[in-house]
């Protein structure tokens, strides 16, 4: 069994997170699938139904700045489509992105309840549905929070992007931001006697506790899932390079490919994996958080000490 509770340095996260991966990647990554593999089948689909209209649109020459005339005409036209579509997508992306967003905390909080992946899907699921309150609680309360914090985040980036020094350290404050939020959700499922604002305050202690060290890992930890998506697209422009799609700024390309043709299945494909891997690359760096908390909750309470210390004392 992989050993949660550790106290972790800075290269420790990064070893224990490939470790996990290792030992446990194939269970965590099936379950991820399952749980959420409709909603991302449904989200792709209508991705590609969006970038085809908006493609037609401008095939049509209703997005330049002289037909704006018959552009409003046809969003008319087509008002009570242009809605329903609008409406059903928001609503699958917001299914999806809480999906996602909570299933690594219920993971880990499974994994630990069973001291190791001894569960399956159908318990993510039961998990999920058993807290879906608690969930949309922490929800709008992260909403609110949100508001200011965003706010001070955006003022604080704005003055960094515009120094030569501050630029190359953003990184690390979107690393900070995100880690708090995990942090804050991380606690909040697996606890039962705190309210999601001690949830939020805890996060914050956590966060700062050996401060370089946690919030220079998950940093650090994206730059290189930025770096890895950077080469996985570089990939799909060669690959479509060599097949003659020559222009590659957005999906909306599939559109203007032969709907029959080898070369669309492939593009279409290939985009596919693309956005899979992108959504993976999401859950990874969820991962890597986790170890994190779990890291920075071990050294603030002894879990892992004082359990082996009880264990000793029943042996």
């Amino acid at each position: 069994m992989f050993q949660l509770y550790k106290s972790r340095d800075f290269s420790l996260f990064f070893k224990d997170t490939f470790a996990f991966i290792k030992m446990h990647g194939k269970h965590f990554f099936k379950n991820y699938l399952i749980v959420n593999g409709l909603f991302l089948a449904i989200l792709i689909a209508m991705n590609y139904i969006a970038f085809s209209s908006i493609a037609e649109m401008d095939a049509q020459g209703l997005l330049d700045e002289a037909n704006q005339r018959a552009l409003l005409e046809y969003i008319k036209r087509n008002s009570d489509a242009f809605i329903t579509y609008g409406i059903l997508y928001l609503i699958v992306s917001i299914i999806f992105g809480v999906l996602a967003f909570a299933y690594v905390p219920f993971y880990f909080k499974l994994y630990e309840k069973h001291k190791g992946p001894n569960f399956s899907s159908k318990e993510v699921v039961k998990e999920l549905m058993d807290n879906i309150g608690k969930l949309f609680k922490f929800i709008l309360v992260t909403i609110l929070i949100s508001i200011p914090l965003l706010i001070a985040f955006s003022i604080v980036v704005f003055i960094m992007a515009i120094t030569i020094i501050g630029f190359p350290f953003i990184i690390f404050i979107i690393a900070l931001l995100s880690l708090f939020f995990h942090s804050s959700l991380m606690e909040y499922l697996k606890t039962e006697d705190k309210g999601v604002f001690d949830c939020y305050g805890y996060s914050i202690q956590l966060c700062f506790d050996r401060f370089f060290h946690s919030i220079g890992a998950v940093g650090i930890f994206m730059l290189i899932i930025i770096i890895f998506q950077y080469v996985i697209s570089f990939i799909q422009g060669t690959i479509l390079y060599f097949l003659g799609v020559s222009v590659l700024d957005s999906p909306t390309y599939l559109s203007d490919l032969n709907k029959t043709s080898i070369i669309f299945i492939v593009a279409f494909l290939l985009q596919i994996i693309v956005s899979l891997i992108n959504y993976l690359n999401s859950a990874i760096l969820q991962i890597h958080e986790a170890i994190v908390y779990y890291g920075l909750k071990e050294d603030r309470e002894n879990i892992h000490t004082q359990d082996t210390i009880d264990t000793i004392g029943r042996n």
